[in-house]
């Protein structure tokens, strides 16, 4: 079978059907499920029946941890290799780590539920993707906006591919970057349906805040390799995988050097979570396999790499 690498995705796969798979036991999700619900206070069969409640951030984060621990679960029941890396989008981080036995369920839970409390408490924003335009000129539009502009702010948040970066700012910045950057090459301009301003400074306030609470979370030696986004490397000492994670909030997340360094490590990607984003993302990389297992044929497709 083909060398692995394991992803998890971010904000932006959830949906109402997240916790559904025939991968998986139902009285495995039922259980992870009530812990769930008593962990955040509230059930969650009720937020994923409320689109409003499934998209507040901080319910979320939690419930796509949830859904990654129920295809993590999934994973390890069909005897697959042990992956030879591993990587999580923004929030999938948390996924990733827990998958990799790190952190606890029950700590991944607690501690993205704060903070996406957080993160939806902070200083008002926007987000925008950017698509068909180098990421380097997008950086130096930011630049040169930040610099003649005193009430304006934008940075690149997310490099997510060649052909896609996600730029985030107060909403003056983002409304100026979105008039300039289809006059110079930008295909296509896409606000995303979020109010804050991720992976920027303008997260620092909650970043403080986190780091207490992040601090309090016993993490343990991963069982696999993971990259993280802050740095685009493999961490292994458990400090900095702490401070990379707190780093996150007010850094961009690194994906394309992330996947850089998978395919450099791995001949197939799985995608562990409720949709196929992040195998969007990895077109056009030496990847020989690129799956997915919420896909309802999985199962077979797997058996083939």
């Amino acid at each position: 079978m083909s060398s692995i690498a394991c992803v998890f995705p971010g904000q932006g796969s959830q949906h109402p059907e997240m916790l559904k798979t025939d991968l998986v036991d139902q009285s495995f999700i039922n259980e992870k499920i009530q812990i769930a619900s008593e962990i955040l206070s509230s059930d969650v069969h009720s937020i994923l029946e409320d689109e409003s409640k499934l998209n507040l951030t901080s319910f979320t984060q939690p419930l796509l941890v949830l859904s990654s621990a129920i295809f993590s679960e999934a994973y390890k029941n069909l005897s697959l290799p042990d992956p030879k890396v591993i990587a999580g989008h923004s929030l999938g981080e948390y996924s990733a780590l827990m998958f990799a036995e790190s952190i606890t369920f029950e700590d991944a839970i607690k501690i993205t539920h704060l903070r996406g409390n957080l993160m939806q408490s902070s200083e008002e924003g926007k987000m925008m993707a950017i698509l068909g335009l180098d990421s380097k000129i997008i950086d130096e539009v930011c630049s040169q906006i930040n610099e003649s502009n005193e009430k304006a702010y934008v940075a690149s948040a997310n490099y997510n591919s060649m052909k896609q970066t996600v730029i985030a700012g107060n909403i003056e910045g983002i409304e100026i970057a979105s008039n300039l950057l289809p006059g110079i090459g930008a295909k296509r301009c896409i606000e995303l349906n979020v109010s804050i301003a991720s992976h920027t400074r303008l997260m620092a306030d909650a970043a403080d805040e986190f780091n207490e609470s992040l601090e309090k979370i016993v993490f343990s030696p991963p069982r696999y390799p993971i990259i993280q986004n802050h740095t685009g490397e493999i961490e292994t000492d458990l400090s900095s995988i702490k401070q990379n994670l707190l780093n996150q909030l007010t850094e961009p997340v690194l994906w394309t050097k992330t996947m850089e360094k998978i395919s450099n490590s791995a001949s197939c990607l799985i995608e562990i979570g409720p949709k196929n984003i992040l195998c969007g993302l990895s077109k056009g990389y030496d990847l020989q396999s690129i799956l997915y297992m919420s896909d309802l044929n999985f199962r077979d497709k797997v058996q083939n790499i």
